[in-house]
């Protein structure tokens, strides 16, 4: 019991010590819980690559993956023509039905219909609206709602990003080059752009 006494009367002595710490009214920036100033956080300088953030598939062996290539076009050999009807593989159709289904098959049949596709190793389609960053020790950050937009015009103002969006070439991963603040697994990105390779 006296023990117990002994250590009350030491905190409370230690606490009677210690100056009150109360806000100067001169400093804005001082917190008045505590007096302390918040630290002025300096945004790191980030490097990876930028992928599409709505992948499914987020292991490591699917993010070193090469984005899927664009699909041969159709060879004219897999279709014969022969006396104004259509054959592939056994199957004969007429030439006024082939015509029909052409019709009503190839509008949609645009030059930027695989780009607005989503890629199954996480590289950037035409159809990416949120952006991740794939560091160079595995981990993936997402960027905040002004990161994707920043990520956005980046891939805009890339060839390589153009031509995909065109549908002249496949999703890519470019390497880029992210500023701003780490917050968990966020980044809030105050500017990306792509490193020329």
């Amino acid at each position: 019991m006296k023990t117990r006494l002994q250590v009350l009367a030491i905190a409370a002595a230690v606490c009677l010590a210690a100056p009150a710490q109360t806000p100067d009214p001169a400093k804005p920036d001082q917190e008045h819980a505590g007096g302390a100033a918040p630290s002025a956080q300096t945004p790191a300088i980030l490097r990876g690559i930028l992928i599409d953030a709505a992948c499914r598939d987020f292991s490591r062996y699917n993010l070193r993956l090469s984005p899927q290539a664009l699909p041969a076009p159709a060879k004219e050999s897999d279709t014969k023509t022969v006396g104004g009807n259509a054959t592939a593989s056994g199957i004969t159709v007429d030439a006024r039905t082939l015509d029909a289904e052409r019709a009503d098959a190839m509008p949609h049949q645009v030059a930027d219909l695989v780009s607005r596709q989503s890629d199954p190793t996480c590289a950037i389609k035409g159809n990416t609206h949120a952006y991740a960053l794939l560091l160079a020790d595995g981990r993936v950050a997402d960027l905040d709602e002004g990161g994707n937009t920043f990520a956005d015009a980046a891939v805009k103002a890339d060839p390589q990003g153009r031509a995909m969006l065109a549908g002249q070439g496949p999703g890519f991963k470019p390497i880029v080059s992210v500023t701003g603040h780490v917050q968990g697994s966020r980044i809030v990105a105050s500017a990306v752009k792509v490193v020329p390779q």
